[in-house]
């Protein structure tokens, strides 16, 4: 297996901050830069020196690359999950639910992918507890955390970004997007642990207009692209499928409770270009590589980055004849986080939203008493507030353009140090990214 330059530095990195000291590393790369290689590669050269380890993962999809990876390299790992014997090994592949319920195996690296999410903070906390002592790797796209969740730094010492969406676009490792969106404010919609309220939120979407939104959105920005649908939950995913069918095109349906041979056919027939279009729920959001696709439908809002870039990503694979992939952004995703290829410059602390402190008011137009802005009557006359009902399907769609750093064409190929320490300044790029590029490409 041939490791990319930057994959051939995360590992160089990882071992660098390893022998500082350091028990603990969080390791991003973007969605399709092959962050499954590099760990996979790193299980098989620490297996070689004697060394055993151990990947888990929350998703079978995720679980079932781990194992073709590692099958590749001729490692025949223990599987913890339901149905597996937990035969002693030099290398185990778990899932982190049967983890948590099982005596942990004695392993000198725990790898985690997906570690952005706070379910394997307590592996490590399992582990420490347990008076083991084994260096942790987590593997993410996405090193964020929000609200009341623990920050990554409680857990991880150092971060390891050996390349971004930038670096990938200009090396040819990843397409590049058009995204196309409308803004529409969905400040109404109930919050449920920090993101939109999944009922509420299929309340908005569920409506003859936007099915038939989405319909000529596609038409007008996608049409004949093989394409992958997000969706607020199964039946709104049904239904957007329905409304496909309706309009003459041939769409499938896909969720967590498909029969896995009926799951199996239906990505091999996606993937043969059987049919075009694919609607799913949660479940191709992590895990599923289909570089074929060519346009993405985010059918619903999230408050989650993490979830925005995951669904974007999907279709940023490098594919014979494939020039680029389109967003359609039907829940103005793009202006709450940003393009799917921006700048992003990821920290092991949790970003905080700046506050005035002061709640948000509204003024009343008859008596100009000073309201909460979530009041539908006035408080002192009783008048009822205006409310602007939002319609998805009059929003007009256009194409929106990054201003934060997109995928600009710079060449680090003869670049001085200052140079590179400027542009990855200028374009939001981690402290490491300079030292990476010109290692790379100035020896």
């Amino acid at each position: 297996m041939k490791l990319r330059p930057y994959q051939k530095q995360a590992i160089q990195s990882l071992r660098a901050n390893f022998k500082q000291g350091k028990k603990a590393v969080l390791l991003c790369i973007p969605t399709g830069g092959g962050k499954t290689v590099v760990f996979t590669t790193i299980a098989k050269n620490a297996i070689l020196k004697g060394a055993k380890i151990m990947i888990v993962c929350d998703r079978k999809e995720l679980i079932s690359q781990a194992k073709y990876n590692l099958n590749l390299l001729g490692l025949s790992p223990t599987i913890i999950a339901p149905g597996y014997p937990q035969d002693p090994n030099n290398c185990y592949l778990a899932s982190v639910d049967t983890l948590r319920r099982r005596g942990l195996p004695e392993v000198d690296i725990v790898i985690m992918d997906e570690a952005h999410k706070q379910t394997f903070d307590k592996v490590i906390f399992k582990y420490r507890e347990d008076f083991q002592d084994p260096f942790f790797i987590g593997a993410t796209a996405t090193p964020i955390r929000t609200g009341k969740q623990g920050e990554l730094a409680g857990y991880y010492d150092a971060i390891v970004e050996p390349t971004t969406i930038n670096a990938l676009l200009f090396e040819g490792y990843l397409v590049p997007c058009r995204t196309f969106a409308a803004k529409i404010d969905f400040s109404d919609v109930k919050m449920t642990g920090g993101d939109y309220n999944n009922g509420d939120l299929y309340k908005e979407f569920n409506k003859s207009a936007l099915y038939d939104g989405l319909v000529s959105n596609w038409e007008k920005f996608a049409k004949d692209k093989k394409t992958l649908i997000f969706n607020v939950n199964v039946e709104h995913s049904i239904k957007t499928v329905e409304a496909l069918k309706a309009a003459g095109y041939d769409a499938r349906h896909l969720d967590g409770k498909t029969p896995d041979r009926q799951r199996k056919q239906l990505l091999q027939d996606f993937k043969n270009g059987v049919f075009n279009i694919l609607s799913n729920c949660s479940v191709l959001t992590t895990g599923y590589d289909e570089p074929s696709i060519e346009a993405i439908i985010v059918n619903r809002a999230t408050k989650s980055l993490p979830l925005w870039l995951q669904m974007c990503g999907r279709g940023s694979r490098t594919f014979e004849g494939k020039k680029g992939f389109t967003v359609i952004d039907m829940g103005a995703n793009c202006y709450e986080h940003g393009l799917w290829e921006d700048a992003r410059n990821w920290t092991l602390e949790k970003k905080r939203r700046k506050s005035a402190g002061v709640a948000p008011v509204k003024i009343c137009e008859e008596c100009e008493a000073m309201n909460p802005v979530s009041a539908k009557l006035c408080n002192e006359c009783g008048e009822p507030f205006n409310i602007k009902k939002k319609e998805l399907l009059k929003a007009e769609f256009t194409e929106v353009k990054s201003n934060r750093g997109g995928a600009v064409k710079f060449e680090p190929r003869g670049k001085t140090r200052t140079e590179l320490h400027e542009h990855a300044k200028k374009m939001g790029y981690s402290n490491g990214w300079a030292h990476v590029q010109y290692k790379l490409y100035n020896k």
